[in-house]
């Protein structure tokens, strides 16, 4: 898969590898639908309070999402600090191994965070698209103005997406001060991998933030425009008068 390519939410550029991932981890709430508790009970909208005055019913976070979210993450940490007792990496073909899967892991974490959980989990989806010019052009998604984002669900999507490139940034120092650069090529592409979903979800945040206030100050002035011409339509009866 190229980077400069859309792909659907719900494509799948590895195969089988992870099919269904992005059906699997769908949330009950549509962006469309009205917002209901993860309970059951009868479908109450966020921001209204339930009958005789019960407090309203907010979505239960997302968790099959939080930990595909995190999941190829930890996995290719583990694997990376951990190679020396899964792998023999005294030998040429204990790194290759590691570096193989670690690399794996993290294009599957790459497209997952990419097409799936930010989607999901805080309404935001981002994409690079690159014209019959060979020039590219960053495209955004946001959803926040027309579905609930849970609290959860946001803390655990923007600490994962800043702290795994610190760490793979910390174990790129460490292999240097070790004057390990074959672990270090390995520690820049995992980096490069979740650097680049960080640099997207943060210009897509951005943008949604600026359509947000593009919005608010449009139905701000609309409602000024209309208070002023009524209070010119009540000044006008009142001289007829």
């Amino acid at each position: 898969m190229r980077d400069g390519e859309y792909v659907p939410p719900g494509a799948n550029p590895f195969g089988g590898a992870i099919g269904g991932l992005a059906a699997a981890l769908e949330p009950v709430n549509d962006a469309s639908a009205p917002l209901t508790g993860g309970g059951g009970g009868s479908a109450v909208p966020v921001g209204a309070g339930g009958p005789e005055g019960s407090p309203m019913h907010l979505p239960a976070t997302q968790s099959k999402v939080m930990l595909f979210h995190v999941l190829f993450k930890a996995i290719a940490l583990v694997i990376y600090l951990l190679s020396g007792m899964i792998f023999n990496t005294n030998e040429g073909g204990g790194y290759v191994m590691t570096f193989v899967i670690v690399t794996i892991l993290s294009a599957l974490d790459f497209w997952t965070v990419k097409n799936v959980s930010g989607r999901l989990l805080v309404g935001l989806r981002w994409w690079n698209r690159v014209d019959d010019k060979g020039e590219s052009h960053w495209q955004f998604e946001s959803f926040e103005d027309r579905r609930f984002v849970h609290p959860t669900d946001s803390n655990v999507f923007w600490m994962t997406l800043f702290g795994a490139p610190l760490v793979w940034a910390l174990l790129g120092i460490g292999a240097v001060i070790t004057l390990h650069f074959m672990w270090l090529l390995l520690c820049l592409v995992a980096l490069g991998l979740c650097g680049i979903n960080l640099y997207g979800y943060i210009r897509c945040k951005k943008d949604a933030r600026t359509k947000l206030t593009a919005l608010g100050g449009t139905v701000l002035s609309r409602g000024m425009e209309m208070w002023s011409g009524a209070n010119a339509r009540a000044r006008g009866q009142q001289g007829g008068l």
